[in-house]
């Protein structure tokens, strides 16, 4: 850990006089985030013709800039919880029982050849004891769960890169949060779910533009533990888009991960070379039979990909996309073309901007499907369902899943609606999400009612947010049992049992400034 400052009460008094009384600049915009709340004010701008049209598929996405762009950004939140934590997409913000506090300081630098970044960031959280739903297996990661106290980094840094770059193709290093796809609530790959994983990072992080044609592409690298090599566990993974901007902005893309190590096979000792190399082999089994670390074409490792295309209309102001993501290799080409839904699960989504009389209000849903399929069940090789693996436990890293939080066998449905103009937002959001829906009966279920309420004063951001959540059916209780005469009874005569409400209230605030 990284004990930024001795005093973490002076540096909170600081940090709230900072942002009451910073000198007020001219503001410009630098990048978009990887924080799926700050998307909608972002693409909004983009419909007004305020920002350029450009990916923003992988994020955090960097403006070309040919001149030297200096940004700070001040963030401090101050947030209580009456239960146990349940917020999704929050990074390294663990919102425990009782009063919490964070805060932090970003330092950006973009210009023509170097991308820099670096946040330190001090969080406060009483981490009260509160009563934990006993689940096994990948539904142990959910994010319900209490993480002790090697999992919480209370002093740290996020956000840092350091990308050397030539007309924006560079290499780097990166501990940052991140977030690969279209979606806004949920992603297959790599969402801001959990802390951020340090990488080395090779390709772009800016969008080429050829005429009408936009190409983006990034490999990333990491090491999840310091073990043997032998035993050692990577992330490596690729993404990659091109994009054509027209009356349609048209975009394709693919991302792929593959987790290695943490096994032995035969004889084969696996090695960092191997795991960088690795996400440019085959996608069927039957082109890696003569490889030396697969059993007739099998190995241990955990792959997945997903594609996606979206489409943006600048005139009719909306965006439409949808992700299908596939976890595991293809045996052969007849198998892929006969049972193309096995392990295959599906993001669908619709974001519609300055709708309504002023032009302000917006809508949108979103629905992820990690549902295991029926072919998946039928097969010999196991039930073909996302985030398993324990030996990378199930997908997660300091007790979070990077991918997208609902998790295995499940499905998240979210709706919101609002208004969002330059110095005032307010977007009420809906979501109804399940877990383990065709391994266990009842299904875990969640209901989420969220107000998020934002107000611009002198160029700085003050926000209020109230989440309230109610859970039922946790631990999946077994009611249904068979009499003896092969009738299936259920037994908790229709209540939602092993339920619990959670009420979360966040105040915030942001100031951004660029020089």
């Amino acid at each position: 850990m990284i004990n930024l400052l001795p005093n973490k009460r002076f540096f909170l008094i600081r940090i709230f006089f900072q942002y009451l009384f910073f000198i007020t600049l001219i503001n410009a915009q630098t990048s978009f985030p990887a924080d799926p709340y700050d998307l909608l004010s972002f693409e909004r701008e983009q419909f007004q013709k305020k920002l350029p049209f450009n990916t923003n598929n992988f994020k955090p996405y960097y403006f070309k800039s040919d001149t030297s762009l200096y940004s700070i950004s001040l963030k401090s939140e101050a947030y209580f919880n009456n239960g146990s934590p349940n917020q999704e997409n929050m990074d390294v913000r663990y919102f425990s029982k009782g009063l919490n506090f964070f805060n932090s300081f970003n330092f950006t630098i973009n210009n023509k050849y170097i991308l820099f970044s670096l946040e330190p960031y001090i969080l406060s959280s009483n981490n009260y004891d509160v009563e934990t739903t006993i689940r096994n297996g990948s539904f142990s990661v959910l994010n319900d769960q209490n993480l002790d106290a090697n999992q919480l980094e209370n002093n740290n840094i996020r956000n840092f890169l350091f990308f050397p770059n030539f007309k924006g193709f560079g290499f780097g290093l990166q501990k940052g949060n991140r977030w690969w796809g279209p979606g806004i609530h949920s992603s297959f790959q790599m969402s801001n779910n959990t802390s951020p994983i340090t990488a080395k990072i090779l390709g772009t992080m800016k969008e080429f533009r050829i005429k009408n044609i936009g190409l983006y592409a990034l490999y990333s690298f990491s090491k999840l533990n310091k073990q043997s090599y032998s035993q050692a566990k990577y992330l490596t993974s690729l993404n990659a888009s091109i994009s054509l901007y027209s009356s349609l902005n048209i975009s394709l893309g693919f991302s792929r991960n593959y987790l290695t190590g943490g096994k032995s096979i035969s004889n084969y000792v696996w090695k960092e070379s191997d795991a960088r190399k690795i996400i440019f082999e085959g996608l069927l089994t039957s082109n890696l039979i003569r490889e030396e670390y697969t059993i007739g074409g099998h190995d241990y490792w955990d792959q997945t990909l997903s594609t996606f295309i979206s489409v943006v209309h600048p005139k009719k102001h909306y965006k439409a996309y949808i992700e299908l993501g596939f976890n595991d290799n293809r045996m052969y080409l007849a198998d892929l073309i006969s049972q193309p839904d096995h392990s295959m699960s599906t993001i669908f989504g619709f974001r519609n901007y300055e709708i309504g009389p002023n032009g302000n209000w917006l809508w949108g849903f979103e629905w992820i499907n990690l549902m295991i399929t029926y072919s998946s069940r039928h097969r010999p090789t196991g039930t073909g369902a996302w985030y398993t693996k324990p030996q990378y436990n199930y997908s997660s890293y300091n007790g979070r899943r990077w991918g997208a939080h609902s998790g295995t066998d499940s499905d998240d449905w979210y709706l919101y609606f609002g208004y969002v103009a330059n110095n005032f937002s307010i977007v009420p959001s809906f979501n109804y999400e399940r877990h383990g829906i065709v391994i266990h009966r009842p299904a875990e279920v969640k209901f989420e009612f969220k107000l998020d309420s934002r107000i611009k004063y002198k160029d700085t951001w003050f926000g209020l947010i109230y989440e309230r959540q109610y859970e039922a059916f946790l631990g999946f209780p077994d009611f249904f049992y068979t009499d003896r005469f092969g009738k299936q009874i259920d037994s908790s005569n229709g209540r939602l049992a092993n339920s619990k409400i959670i009420n979360t209230l966040i105040i915030s605030f942001n100031k951004s400034i660029n020089l």
